[in-house]
């Protein structure tokens, strides 16, 4: 009975850890030079932290600066490697607006609206 309990503590932790070396890889720090849309809102200039929820397809992606959240926004993922060992950040420059970031082994592509999450 003591090696079953030590077994499906031991099972537990590696569980545990696994889930939050994973929740550590769909995030990234990406730097925005100017002032630029993504959907319906504008990020200004600065570093954030760029997280996404899912592996699929579609998926949410989320740009905060701390655990201040500033936008939510539906992208396409695409397991396309860049080439690049840092995120390149591709902006139409007509508009100002945020179409892609390219990260060395998937890019993300916007184009849809975005939720403002925070002020």
């Amino acid at each position: 009975m003591k090696v079953n309990k030590l077994t499906l503590t031991a099972v537990g932790l590696v569980l545990l850890s696994i889930s939050g070396w994973a929740s550590d890889s769909m995030k990234v720090k990406v730097r925005i030079y100017d002032a630029i849309s993504v959907g319906s809102v504008e990020l200004t200039a600065g570093e954030y932290t760029m997280r996404w929820s899912a592996t699929g397809s579609n998926t949410e992606v989320t740009f905060a600066q701390g655990r201040k959240i500033f936008a939510t926004v539906p992208a396409q993922v695409s397991q396309v490697r860049s080439g690049y060992q840092t995120p390149l950040v591709e902006i139409d420059h007509r508009t100002n607006t945020l179409t892609k970031i390219a990260l060395p082994k998937q890019s993300f592509s916007f184009g849809g609206r975005a939720d403002i999450t925070g002020n």
